[in-house]
């Protein structure tokens, strides 16, 4: 054979080789790439996922602190009897539940209106009767105001 047809022969080769080569680093390219994207997706999917569970984290907390609210202000008004006055004390507490409770609601929902008229009605109540009802109509209240804010919870996370 004569030297040119070698040095053909051996660029042909070298060719095909070069090829061979740069056809498995395009594989392996893509299938990096793939991957990248597929790891980018699920960084979004977790940074989404961990921006809803904060939110919900934050309004249960909010639940909490209602419902501590309104147990400090049921147990001071549950155990003054209808018709006499408060300790001093009492009733510096109660009214900074009350107040309490009007900040943390919100006064654009029928829920937290209807829920601070009853406890206004808690508040003048004089007989152990209509304490039992307003007590009633308030704690029914307050369960559909939480209740509904956890279904939001539930929501958000699904």
């Amino acid at each position: 054979m004569e030297a040119a047809a070698i040095s053909a022969l051996a660029a042909w080769a070298a060719a095909i080789v070069a090829a061979t080569g740069a056809g498995f680093q395009f594989f392996v390219g893509r299938k990096q790439a793939t991957a990248a994207l597929i790891s980018a997706n699920a960084a979004l999917r977790n940074s989404e996922n961990s921006g809803r569970h904060k939110k919900a984290e934050y309004r249960q907390a909010w639940i909490n602190r209602v419902i501590d609210t309104l147990c400090d202000y049921h147990a001071i008004v549950s155990t003054v009897p209808p018709g006499e006055a408060a300790s001093t004390d009492d009733e510096r507490k109660l009214a900074g539940l009350r107040t309490k409770l009007a900040i943390l609601l919100n006064p654009d929902e029928p829920d937290t209106v209807e829920l601070l008229s009853e406890i206004e009605k808690l508040d003048a109540i004089s007989t152990d009767a209509d304490f039992a009802v307003a007590e009633a109509k308030m704690l029914a209240v307050s369960r559909r105001l939480l209740k509904r804010e956890w279904v939001r919870i539930k929501e958000e996370l699904a």
